[in-house]
């Protein structure tokens, strides 16, 4: 930790106690731009076809801020592309036979293996643009459905709608029974069920899955022999011991079963990077599940047969999550953008209960904590699982981690609430205990689920504009949304929030259809044999997991701006229709002139109605109302092509900025281009009963239809974490959204003069990490929207 000379605080920093070895490739890391022996940037490889598609649309839809980028990617990636040559009777194979056999000729013949001065686990290249590998007729029909889904996409993205992709990532891969049986025991596996297979469908994705299984052990024995090849002119003993070593355990996994603790890190990323290499685009929201809870028994195991030593396993951990950093050179070059910069969400789930609802906190959670603390990285994300038998060491653990650190480390999921939700959809009652989120928040099963957690991002708020204006697009005064009267002629708040839900029902209807279209795209076009053999399910069903072939398969609807719609119906309510105060004419004329000319009637919405966040029963009540309205709505659609239904979650990413000037101002006295709610967070500086009370409003919201998981972040004072007895306060607070509180929870624990100053001068405050929601990013390098949001959020007192 280091005293920043403007600054009120203590900077969270890397510890000075970090080995040299880890502290060089940290700093390594960091130096992207002087780096000139290796940068992970992305590697494109065609067929050479003039053709050839390298670059999908589809997969970036629920970035916006990327839009104006599209076409220059997938031109330029193309051109750059090294050319992998192709036999003739390639172009015979099924699509996902051809596309197993290109990626594995790609890691076999032209994936750089990279090896930096004295990491212990290796595996460098990983992001890629691989060929779709699909003939010319099947180019005319991707290219075809691809341009009618990116004009419906950008047409509703411009009216403030929302947006929808086929997004690559955001699951869990089998990834505990690759250490358990390795690559060659599912081979085995996949070939017993060849043998069997009764459909020629089925047949083709199983030899594609073998030829899959096969691609770790060749990209582990090439680093073997460079490994050995390093050896040779190694002067260091020392070293050389470790590269022998490191030789030996890749020629073993993952392959082969992991054996130790080593083993099972380095075999767990040679799994995962060879997924974000065979998805072409580096793995967003891939992420590990329960990783204390697999990794523990190796780790056990090595201590007490004392084959590890405390320190060098430490050693090792810390050089496992430096790894999942290089996923950002994937746009190194591209500068800051909205927080773009900190999307990849490789999270890492720690603790939480087991079958029984005991707690399953071990040694080895404890150390993941000590790393995440003394390292100070962006990448693997944590996430942290408490419950009503969280232990009071974890907590305090915790908590004093959270105070340290600015509160930027964690998520924190509770369990009780997650569980019920992911119940009430329909994953299996007994098998809920075990589930971990992805990406930033969003709660899956592990290995076995394809649940889509960001595909749909539904702007709420853009419903209230659209009942006000008889469902046009106040901006432009198109008819974009079904005529539901003409609000002055409504003679009650119910008639109102009937074409509320009769809009949203439509806005949703349309963003449902744009993703069935790059569902079906992806489904058709762009098999992924690798990950299939990491999701269980495809290999029986005969189905790649673009196609539904997971157990479990869901799309997400991420709900934007919950709270900004619910005070804009209250408003509505209490002073047009209770109250009286406001005619429905005068208020639609103050929106209509962004409340020019009417800041009198703007101040009497926002001081005169009541605020969601409050513990208010009648802001509270409505809000689970809206709710329940659009989340149980949702899951009556699914993808025609994939049968995967849809559920819902509340997860705002950057859309509750960058929608923000594509809807109109708001009945709740908000203008056109302020910002939208965030998550299921109250409206900026509206919640002014602290923190307990808006732990009790997210609870009273009854999370039990939201399964995707629920973001709330709270920002807390420096000063009301500063010893012991208000630590003792605010794990009482983590205890009671146990009991009331939402799905998940990230804290800030920061003042605005710090981050005012941050943005000042940034280079003093390069090691500030901020929550955003749902993800960590290091505030410097936010887009100044975002830093501006988070500095006027409201800091509670406890």
């Amino acid at each position: 930790m280091l005293e920043n000379s403007c600054s009120s605080i203590t900077l969270w920093s890397p510890s000075q106690d970090l080995s040299e070895r880890v502290k060089k490739l940290r700093d390594e890391y960091f130096s992207f731009n002087e780096r000139d022996h290796f940068r992970n940037e992305v590697m494109s490889f065609t067929t050479g076809h003039p053709w050839d598609i390298v670059y999908s649309e589809h997969a970036w839809g629920v970035v916006p801020e990327v839009y104006i980028f599209m076409e220059g990617y997938k031109v330029s990636l193309l051109v750059d592309g090294k050319v992998v040559p192709t036999s003739e009777t390639f172009w015979h194979e099924p699509k996902i036979v051809r596309r197993a056999l290109f990626f594995k000729e790609v890691v076999e013949n032209y994936l750089p293996v990279q090896i930096l001065a004295g990491e212990l686990i290796v595996g460098g290249q990983f992001n890629t643009a691989l060929s779709r590998t699909l003939t010319k007729r099947e180019t005319r029909k991707f290219k075809r459905a691809e341009k009618k889904y990116v004009k419906e996409l950008k047409a509703y993205d411009g009216y403030g709608f929302g947006n929808a992709g086929a997004t690559s990532g955001h699951l869990i891969p089998d990834y505990k029974t690759v250490l358990r049986i390795g690559f060659k025991g599912l081979k085995q596996e996949f070939e017993s069920l060849l043998a069997t297979a009764q459909t020629q469908e089925h047949r083709d994705l199983l030899r594609a899955l073998i030829i899959c299984a096969e691609v770790p052990r060749i990209l582990a024995q090439r680093y073997a022999q460079k490994l050995t090849e390093m050896v040779q002119t190694e002067e260091s003993e020392e070293r050389k011991e470790e590269l022998k070593r490191l030789a030996e355990i890749c020629n073993k996994v993952p392959w082969e079963p992991a054996g130790n603790y080593w083993e099972a890190l380095q075999s767990l990323w040679f799994t995962h990077m060879l997924v974000m290499a065979a998805e072409s685009y580096p793995g967003p929201g891939l992420s590990y599940g329960r990783f204390d809870q697999y990794i523990f028994p190796y780790y056990q195991a090595d201590l007490k047969q004392s084959e590890l030593e405390l320190e060098f396993a430490r050693e090792l951990l810390n050089c496992f999550f430096i790894k999942h950093n290089y996923a950002y050179d994937y746009q190194g070059r591209v500068g800051n953008n909205q927080g773009i910069n900190s999307s990849f969400g490789q999270l890492i789930t720690l603790s939480g209960m087991g079958a029984d609802g005991e707690d399953l906190t071990n040694d080895f959670t404890y150390l993941c904590l000590d790393v995440i603390e003394e390292l100070n990285m962006l990448e693997p994300k944590p996430n942290v699982r408490l419950h009503k038998n969280t232990p009071p060491e974890l907590l305090r653990r915790v908590t004093e981690i959270i105070s340290r650190a600015q509160g930027a480390p964690f998520l924190l999921n509770f369990d009780e609430s997650s569980m019920r939700a992911l119940e009430w959809i329909g994953f299996p009652k007994e098998k809920v205990w075990d589930y971990a989120p992805v990406g930033c928040l969003e709660n899956t099963l592990q290995g076995n689920d394809r649940s889509g957690t960001v595909d749909v991002n539904f702007n709420l708020a853009k419903a209230v504009e659209l009942v006000l204006y008889n469902g046009k697009d106040q901006a432009t005064g198109k008819q974009v949304g079904p005529r539901t009267g003409d609000p002055t002629g409504f003679t009650s708040f119910e008639q109102f929030r009937q074409a509320y839900e009769v809009q949203t029902t439509a806005i949703m209807e349309r963003l449902i259809h744009i993703y069935n279209q790059s569902d079906e795209i992806r489904a058709r076009y762009e098999p992924t044999p690798y990950l299939s053999t990491l999701v269980r399910g495809c290999e029986t069903s005969g189905q790649d997991v673009t196609a539904g072939g997971a157990e479990h398969n869901f799309i997400t609807m991420e709900g934007i701006a919950l709270a900004t719609t619910i005070d804009s119906l209250l408003a509505v309510k209490k002073l047009v229709f209770e109250d009286k105060k406001i005619s429905m004419s005068e208020l639609i004329k103050a929106l209509d002139a962004n409340f020019e000319g009417y800041e009198v009637l703007r101040q009497m919405l926002i001081n005169k109605a009541p605020k969601y966040g409050n513990d208010d029963p009648d802001a509270d009540e409505l809000a689970q109302k809206v709710s329940k309205f659009w989340s149980t709505a949702v899951t009556k659609y699914s993808s025609p092509y994939t049968g995967r239904r849809y559920r819902a979650g509340y997860l705002s990413w950057n859309y509750w900025i960058s929608y923000a000037p594509r809807t109109a101002a708001t009945p709740d006295g908000r203008k056109r281009g302020a910002f939208l709610s965030n998550g299921v967070c109250p409206v900026n500086g509206v919640d002014l009963k602290g923190p307990t009370a808006v732990i009790n409003s997210v609870g009273n919201i009854d999370l039990s239809t939201i399964p995707n998981g629920a973001s709330h972040t709270i920002s807390l004072s420096p000063s009301l974490l500063r010893d012991t007895e208000h630590l003792a306060k605010f794990e009482a607070l983590l205890r009671a959204y146990c009991e009331h509180g939402g799905t998940a929870l990230q804290v800030n624990v920061l003042d605005s003069d710090t981050l005012k100053k941050a943005q000042q001068n940034p280079d003093e405050y390069r090691n500030l990490l901020v929550r955003v929601t749902g993800y960590n990013a290091y505030f410097v390098t936010l887009g100044k929207e975002i830093q501006d949001e988070i500095i006027t959020r409201e800091s509670h007192q406890i």
